[in-house]
């Protein structure tokens, strides 16, 4: 007997329906959360999280990109069927050469990532209570992401990871994904908290030879 084709997963079909409406006339994060239904939280995290994979932090981008995350994540979380975005980040429009590279590089990564992705550890993406869990995980790197860095290099890079991990686990039903999600959340707190031993470190040092510099020149002027 011949074998029945496989079905393609709804996120590639919702790829080819934005895919189109991005070469046309757009269509807004809502009207894609309306499209996608239960999987629209997991499908536009995923989204806006493409674009933070770079080390250069997007400014304005990623406060609303955080919030909207943190939204997302609280929704799925409390259980809600299908996801609302904050005004601003859900007027957004998919439209234009820019989304169109940013929804082909979510078709790159989806690619490269399903040659190692497999339904296993599914305790970690079944149920309400995985479905909550997921939740957090976007909720929490959403924030990580919205931390203020100074403009730092890879600020945003790693609590985008978290959240893709994420998304992918419970889009491809994979709970190893959701444990590399953990591991990234790891990563980005590390991180964070290196930077500020470092920053506190250094401000000792600056401010301590601040001090040494003004006494040297009082004695040096001093009669």
């Amino acid at each position: 007997m011949p074998e029945e084709p496989q079905s393609i997963p709804t996120i590639d079909h919702a790829l080819d329906h934005f895919i189109k409406h991005a070469s046309a006339d757009g269509i807004t994060l809502n009207d894609a959360l309306t499209h996608l239904g239960s999987e629209g939280f997991c499908f536009v995290a995923f989204l806006l999280a493409v674009p933070f994979i770079q080390p250069i932090p997007l400014g304005p981008l990623t406060m609303i990109c955080g919030v909207s995350f943190m939204v997302m994540g609280w929704q799925m979380a409390r259980g809600k069927t299908n996801a609302a975005l904050p005004k601003k980040a859900g007027s957004l429009l998919i439209h234009g050469h820019l989304w169109l590279k940013v929804l082909a590089f979510c078709r790159s990564i989806l690619k490269f990532t399903r040659r190692f992705t497999k339904e296993r550890y599914t305790i970690l993406v079944t149920g309400d209570r995985a479905e909550r869990f997921v939740g957090w995980l976007i909720l929490i790197g959403g924030f990580l992401l919205a931390i203020p860095g100074a403009y730092l290099p890879l600020n945003n890079f790693f609590p985008a990871l978290m959240i893709i991990f994420a998304c992918i686990g419970w889009l491809e039903r994979d709970g190893l994904m959701i444990i590399i999600s953990l591991f990234w959340g790891a990563v980005t707190l590390l991180y964070f908290a290196a930077v500020t031993i470092a920053l506190v470190f250094f401000g000792n040092q600056l401010a301590t030879w601040i001090g040494l510099t003004g006494n040297f020149t009082s004695n040096t002027i001093a009669p």
